[in-house]
């Protein structure tokens, strides 16, 4: 997630400090994986420094002084450029599920066992964001948000599954390209 222009939007309709974004941030968008404080106020800074956020004032409130930050005229112009600019596909489409598979294949290791021990990982995740889903307590921001983990986590099951049977042939041409660069070696 772009945490600088997630700060920013969350900002947009009033002047928060570094804790009320913490709060939000936690209350919106992070299904159970908050963001840690240092990475809020260390992007304050570096929003402050590039002119999308300014000062608007300090709380004081029995704790510690809490600066207000204000989204500034080029932040909201940064917002709506992000808001509308489509994500674009990985550029690097190799997972690290991809290379542990690769590698395996040319170290020796079982690569199936590679996939299972990964399946069962899924499994069990989506079954937490199952529960998560049809829990009565759950809002409906959790429920979206585990409904996009659950339809990943399929999408990554799908892919195990079909490189398990496909794992023959990978291992073949995983060898046929070691020998050529252990040939392409011998003759420097």
């Amino acid at each position: 997630m772009a945490v600088p222009e997630t700060l920013l939007a969350l900002m947009e309709p009033r002047p928060l400090h570094g804790y009320e974004l913490q709060q939000c941030y936690g209350a919106l968008l992070s299904l159970r994986r908050p963001l840690r404080s240092g990475q809020i106020y260390s992007t304050l800074q570096r929003l402050q420094r590039d002119g999308l956020v300014t000062v608007v004032g300090v709380e004081r409130s029995g704790g510690p002084d809490r600066t207000l930050f204000q989204v500034t005229e080029a932040g909201t112009s940064g917002i709506e450029r992000w808001f509308f600019e489509p994500e674009g596909a990985q550029q690097y489409l190799q997972h690290d599920l991809y290379a542990k598979v690769i590698l395996a294949l040319l170290t020796q290791r079982d690569a199936a066992r590679v996939l299972d021990v990964q399946r069962a990982s899924h499994r069990a995740l989506m079954r937490q964001m199952t529960k998560i889903k049809s829990s009565p307590d759950s809002g409906r921001l959790e429920v979206v948000a585990a409904d996009l983990a659950i339809l990943h986590l399929d999408a990554d099951l799908r892919w195990i599954d079909s490189t398990e049977r496909r794992l023959a042939n990978i291992r073949q041409d995983v060898e046929a390209y070691a020998a050529l660069i252990q040939d392409t070696n011998k003759s420097r």
